[in-house]
């Protein structure tokens, strides 16, 4: 039988869960992505400086947002996310790394990625790279995504997208679960397995894309359980 997909909320505002993110070390998965997306801009030759602007875009407490600071200090960096609950935490970090003459090119938006989506939000200038972690199984309307990343792109802008893929059984699901998280906090146990039945297939996410018309963006399978979208547009 299929596993269908079942969307949690889009936003994290539960005081529980988002201590819980923040306290929790995701830096092996957090570096694989880093790695993955500076192999890619070398690649493709693209080099970031004083004048670009990178948007990590559902950055939450900020973990991903922060290592972006720091391997590009002289850039501007942006982290947005719709819940304040965890802009209170990463804005929090951001204080105390600035307090120490770090992470000064570093601002966070609380924007709706809705709005995004209209074309209601924008940063009146080109984005050079945008990147998320774990936000499309978030969003209730994929399409939103898909539309707010076309609203934040210019000409050759780099896109870096990494999410879980959802996994074909319930069974697969829980056994991805108990390796991952077996000696996690119950509420990150809990919320994992949301998660997992929130994201998409790979398939999903190309048809996603096509009814976009952004055939040019690439979708790979990682691992056991993840998904990368890349691409320039």
């Amino acid at each position: 039988m299929n596993f269908l997909r079942v969307p949690e909320p889009e936003l994290m505002q539960d005081l529980s869960q988002v201590i819980a993110y923040a306290e929790a070390d995701f830096s092996d998965s957090e570096d694989s992505l880093i790695s993955g997306l500076n192999e890619y801009l070398v690649m493709t030759g693209k080099i970031l400086g004083s004048e670009s602007l990178i948007v990590d875009l559902g950055c939450g407490p900020g973990n991903i947002t922060e290592r972006l600071s720091r391997k590009w200090p002289t850039a501007s960096i942006f982290g947005i996310d719709g819940s304040q609950a965890m802009l209170a935490i990463a804005r929090s970090r951001e204080e105390k790394g600035k307090s120490k003459g770090e992470l000064i090119n570093l601002s966070y938006c609380c924007w709706d990625i809705s709005l995004i989506a209209q074309g209601r939000l924008s940063f009146g200038k080109p984005v050079d790279l945008v990147i998320s972690n774990s936000l499309l199984h978030h969003i209730y309307d994929p399409s939103n995504f898909w539309k707010a990343l076309s609203y934040l792109t210019a000409k050759e802008t780099v896109h870096f997208h990494r999410d879980l893929r959802r996994p074909s059984t319930f069974d697969k699901a829980i056994a991805l679960q108990k390796t991952y998280l077996r000696n996690a906090p119950e509420v990150l146990v809990k919320d994992y397995l949301a998660s997992l039945r929130a994201a998409f297939t790979i398939e999903e996410v190309k048809e996603q894309i096509n009814n976009q018309g952004l055939d040019h963006l690439n979708v790979y399978e990682m691992d056991d359980r993840y998904l990368e979208v890349v691409g320039t547009f």
